[in-house]
Formats: structure tokens, C-alpha cells, sequence
């Protein structure tokens, strides 16, 4: 178990380097927040495709956002964010997955933050958004009865729709359910970008 301060190397506007924080807060640790050199020989040596979050653990580095939040989900002592369950734990790869590979690319790096989005650039996030609410049931989180990693990969996700397209997410009422419930979280509240 780790019983010392983590360091998370990334910025705040980073939806990936912010479910990393929102993680370690929800296990009941503790990071410290450093930016990365974005592009440079030392953001390199720590991710050989110079992306974001990587973390820190006694010296040694461990990119990429899933091996990132798996890790301190398995080391940290605070609450499972993985079912135990095979399917439920399936549900909750898939809506990974589906950040990863969909909401991501097509509402996070589509909808641009200094300037209103073009009809197609709507239309391609909406479209995403639209199928995630068929996703949604009507609990309080995404896969059962309580927070998994799946919550908090996209709740840093929506967030940054609704910063640069509110609009987007209007009448979509489970999707506005859970992002209203996960707002109200200490975790997305101390990690926001604003903060």
C-alpha cells in the first residue's frame, strides 16, 4: 500500500490527468499536481509518446491513463472503484473503452475552447452524447450500485463539454442525472479546472 504523497504528472485542463486526480482523491490519497514539459526530452523519458497523466511512485513512472488509474485503484487503501463482479466489470471496460475511443476524439478534441463549434463539430459531439444517454440507466452511477474508474474517466469528459458547449447537453436527462451527481463529488469539485 502507498502511504505518501503521489506525484501526477499533467495539467489541469487534461481530462485524463484530471480522472487520475479525481481517482487518487477517491481512494483517500494524496498528489501533488506537476506540469509536464509537454513535448520535451523529459516529458519522454517518462511516456515514449510524451502524453498525459503519467504518475510518479518512488522514482519510477507509469504512463498512460488506464495502467495510471488502475494502479492506484489496486495500491491505495480507500473504496474498490472496480467491480468484483466479471460482467459488471465488463460494463465498466466498456465505458472506458467508449471514452477512450469515442468521447474523447469526437466531443473532447472536436468541440474547440476559443470559438463556437461548426454544425458538423456539433453534430459529431452531439451524436456521441446521444448514444451515451442510451447507455445511461437511471442509477446514481454507470455500472451499478457505485463509483468505478468508468464514472471518473468521464465525468472530466463532460465537464469539458459543458465548459465549451453546454448547449450540447441539453435534453439528455440520465446523462444530466449522473453528471449532476458526480458534479456534487469532492473529487470533481477540488480538481476542477477553475480551481
Amino acid at each position: 500500500m502507498i502511504n505518501r504523497v503521489l506525484r501526477i504528472h499533467g495539467y489541469p485542463i487534461s481530462t485524463w490527468t484530471r480522472t487520475a486526480c479525481m481517482t487518487c482523491l477517491e481512494k483517500g490519497g494524496e498528489y501533488e499536481l506537476v506540469p509536464v514539459a509537454r513535448g520535451r526530452a523529459e516529458h519522454f523519458a517518462m511516456h515514449p509518446f510524451a502524453r498525459m497523466p503519467v504518475l510518479e511512485v518512488d522514482g519510477r513512472f507509469i504512463p498512460e491513463s488506464l495502467a495510471v488509474i488502475g494502479y492506484l485503484d489496486e495500491a491505495l487503501p480507500g473504496p474498490a472503484l472496480q467491480p468484483t463482479d466479471p460482467f459488471a466489470r465488463a460494463r465498466m471496460r466498456t465505458w472506458i473503452g467508449v471514452c477512450g475511443d469515442y468521447v474523447f476524439r469526437d466531443v473532447v478534441l472536436t468541440i474547440p475552447r476559443d470559438r463556437e463549434p461548426t454544425e458538423e463539430e456539433a453534430t459529431t459531439a452531439r451524436t456521441v452524447l446521444e448514444r451515451l444517454e442510451a447507455m445511461a440507466g437511471d442509477g446514481e452511477f454507470l455500472v451499478g450500485g457505485s463509483l468505478t474508474l468508468a464514472d471518473l474517466c468521464l465525468a472530466p469528459q463532460i465537464s469539458n463539454c459543458n465548459e465549451k458547449a453546454p448547449s450540447l447537453l441539453a435534453d439528455l436527462p440520465a446523462l444530466g442525472a449522473w453528471f449532476a451527481e458526480m458534479q456534487a463529488r469532492e473529487s470533481f469539485q477540488r480538481t476542477s479546472y477553475a480551481a
